[in-house]
């Protein structure tokens, strides 16, 4: 016996429903793109500290004429600029995830009551920065801070380059240069790396 009913066409997926799910895919592919550019960010900036710091062992133990120290003082300057070029990318990726994700949480507020907004506060706070470097790590790296700074305002003032000013302000620009760098390779990039992972969807 023949089938008498008539065949009906698969139900359309309205249009709104489309754009709301193609801008739902782009915002989740430009997050995923923003944490993959903050990941290449800091191991560049991983990179030009041990760049660095090679540089000024190279310069205190073979001279800095030496080809060691010209092979350190290229990789430092290219490692330098792909840091730069990375951050000018992550940085408006990260722009724009957090102006979108301030307009989605807007809202969820509107929708839900004050309840996002406590979620809100509560997931920002728990991505702050200073939860990376801690508070013993976070005055070391101040205090190496100073000491390059005061090692290079000790060269600008100095009489002369050779001059005894000018020799201790490099030595400590170098030891607080040689000091930072190392700290950032083996402690804070290691904890950021940790917190970026553990926050990786």
């Amino acid at each position: 016996m023949e089938s008498t009913g008539a065949w009906t066409a698969p139900p359309q997926v309205p249009a709104p429903a489309r754009r709301g799910a193609a801008a739902a895919a782009l915002r989740g592919l430009l997050a995923r793109a923003a944490d993959i550019a903050v990941g290449c960010v800091m191991a560049a900036m991983w990179l030009v500290n041990a760049t660095s710091a090679a540089l000024v062992a190279a310069k205190r133990v073979l001279g800095k004429d030496s080809r060691a120290a010209t092979a350190a003082e290229q990789l430092f300057v290219a490692a330098l600029c792909a840091a730069a070029l990375l951050l000018y990318v992550a940085a408006f990726l990260l722009l724009w995830c957090v102006s979108n994700g301030g307009r989605q949480a807007e809202a969820r507020e509107d929708k839900f009551g004050s309840g996002g907004q406590r979620r809100r506060s509560e997931s920002t706070g728990s991505a702050c920065i200073l939860d990376v470097v801690g508070p013993v790590t976070k005055h070391i790296l101040i205090f190496l801070s100073m000491l390059i700074l005061l090692g290079l305002l000790m060269q600008g003032l100095a009489p002369e380059k050779e001059s005894c000013e000018g020799r201790v302000g490099l030595m400590l620009a170098d030891i607080g240069s040689f000091h930072y760098s190392v700290m950032f390779c083996f402690v804070v990039c290691p904890k950021f790396a940790t917190l970026l992972w553990a926050s990786a969807p």
